[in-house]
């Protein structure tokens, strides 16, 4: 995985957020209400989520599995090393 385990969770955190919104949205107006949900908003939502998804889908880059701790001290001793 190219990017590290926080950041996936910084994603899907993001994603289920977008995802809430887009349920409310959505469902804002009843049957019975006079008024439409804004569709262009729930499909920039919905466009949106599936970016994120889709980016989720193809870090397959490497075999490692990284934490935000140790890209940091990775950072750190290449700057030490220069």
């Amino acid at each position: 995985m190219l990017h590290t385990i926080e950041s996936l969770i910084d994603k899907i955190s993001a994603m289920h957020t977008k995802a809430i919104l887009l349920h409310r949205l959505r469902n804002q107006y009843s049957e019975h209400a006079d008024q439409t949900y804004d569709k262009a908003e729930c499909q920039s939502l919905i466009d949106d989520i599936q970016y994120m998804a889709k980016l989720i889908s193809n870090d397959k880059q490497g075999d490692e599995i990284k934490t935000e701790m140790e890209y940091k001290k990775f950072l750190k001793d290449n700057e030490n090393e220069n």
